[in-house]
């Protein structure tokens, strides 16, 4: 099903972002003081996220 409207909005030119991306976002617009507690608690939820994948868009937001 995700795959599916990720495909039927790139058809239609609708711009998508996925959790990993919004959280950037909040953090880099100020909503959010850190990032890491919110993607550490995204983990231990049982999202995938590698320490590489992790520590990558940390250093994006200078954390």
């Amino acid at each position: 099903m995700i795959i599916a409207a990720r495909r039927c909005a790139a058809v239609l030119g609708i711009p998508v972002r996925g959790t990993l991306g919004i959280v950037l976002t909040a953090k880099q617009r100020g909503k959010i003081t850190t990032a890491r507690p919110i993607l550490e608690n995204l983990r231990s939820s049982g999202m995938y996220l590698s320490d590489r994948v992790i520590n990558q868009a940390l250093a994006l937001v200078g954390e």
